[in-house]
């Protein structure tokens, strides 16, 4: 028995402070893997992981699992997601929302900007609370990750690309077969190949395009959501203007990200958000600015990972704009509506501020 040796993978246990967290690592995370729970934490929960931490009270564990070839992180989350969203939350709260998390301290709450105006000591105390972080180095087997994560999450059901593949109907035909993993403009993105990834990156593609040129919003797209769209549009007619609109911005897109423009993108919500834009250029009649708005898209996620790797160097950002605006939505909450129309929103801003002859083609928030 002494002899059988069994193999194991080898991981890295690092302590990180809250405020370590927050500062250098948080925009380095990728929080919205595709096998992840779209459950979110209730107010009640995060301000108890809050209380916690100002009673000393141990956190389990964070689980990450280290990316490679990837333009947008460096880590992905396994285990610990709604934890890390609730410490951004606290710390960084959404400039626009009138609800901010607040903990509470003696019968009164704060947000974290005022306890370190009123209680400076604590609010150092929560800078300070160390986190355990087990990280496993680059692994080339997508379903040891995925498993380690469904070992920690005991048992719970995922929601992942293949599953989505076994819908039938127009919908499903049109994402996994006429398009599959070979659709223009996707298919030179970094975007995996693996089980289905940009197939469902297409299916949210198609959700929030459908959506909104019916009229309505962004559209949530977990999941469950694109499960009930897949059956909504079980009978669609195949040459649905919606279907011939997708694909047409799609070969767009095709063209014009060209050389290794495209390989910039390894995220979905990237591509999702990229698409929609251009789709909405096309949509008013705005073609001529296409490449123009490409050029400042790959610009954009160059000075994302440039300013990324000032932060996992240690080094404050050089432009905390952008990742706070814009790289904070893709790696939190990516699929749900006001993230998606917050990235929209940012895109818009940014596009007129690159475009402006006042800033020679800049980015926002540079220098």
């Amino acid at each position: 028995m002494s002899d059988i040796k069994v193999k194991t993978k080898k991981r890295t246990i690092k302590p990180i402070t809250v405020k370590q967290l927050i500062d250098d690592y948080i925009y380095l995370i990728d929080l919205d893997a595709d096998y992840q729970r779209e459950t979110i934490w209730s107010r009640k929960k995060q301000e108890e992981l809050l209380d916690s931490i100002i009673q000393g009270i141990d956190i389990p564990k964070f689980y990450l699992a280290e990316v490679k070839n990837d333009e947008t992180f460096e880590y992905e989350c396994i285990d610990g997601k709604q934890r890390m969203t609730t410490l951004l939350n606290f710390f960084k709260p959404d400039p626009n929302g009138d609800n901010s998390l607040k903990i509470k301290v003696a019968g009164e709450k704060y947000t974290y900007n005022q306890l370190k105006k009123e209680i400076p000591q604590l609010a150092e105390k929560i800078d300070e609370f160390e986190l355990t972080f087990v990280i496993y180095p680059e692994i080339d087997d997508e379903e040891f990750v995925r498993d380690i994560f469904r070992r920690l999450q005991l048992g719970v059901p995922l929601n992942a690309g293949e599953l989505l593949k076994t819908y039938t109907g127009t919908m499903r035909d049109f994402v996994y077969k006429e398009m599959g993993s070979d659709a223009p403009f996707l298919r030179n993105t970094k975007l995996s190949e693996k089980r289905f990834s940009r197939q469902f990156t297409l299916a949210q593609i198609c959700i929030n395009s459908f959506a909104r040129n019916e009229g309505g919003d962004f559209k949530r797209a977990r999941y469950d959501d694109l499960w009930e769209f897949f059956k909504e549009k079980y009978d669609l007619n195949k040459g649905d203007k919606n279907l011939v609109r997708i694909k047409k911005v799609l070969g767009i897109m095709d063209k014009k990200f060209k050389g290794n423009d495209a390989e910039k993108i390894s995220s979905r919500a990237v591509a999702v958000s990229g698409y929609l834009f251009i789709e909405d250029l096309v949509s008013n009649k705005k073609n001529g600015l296409i490449g123009q708005f490409v050029k400042f898209y790959v610009k954009l996620l160059e000075e994302i990972k440039k300013n990324q790797e000032l932060l996992s160097k240690f080094n404050p950002p050089e432009n905390s704009v952008i990742l706070e605006e814009f790289q904070k939505y893709i790696s939190q909450a990516s699929v749900e509506p006001y993230s998606l129309r917050r990235r929209n929103e940012f895109l818009k801003k940014a596009f007129q501020h690159y475009l402006d002859p006042k800033t020679k083609g800049k980015i926002i928030g540079s220098k």
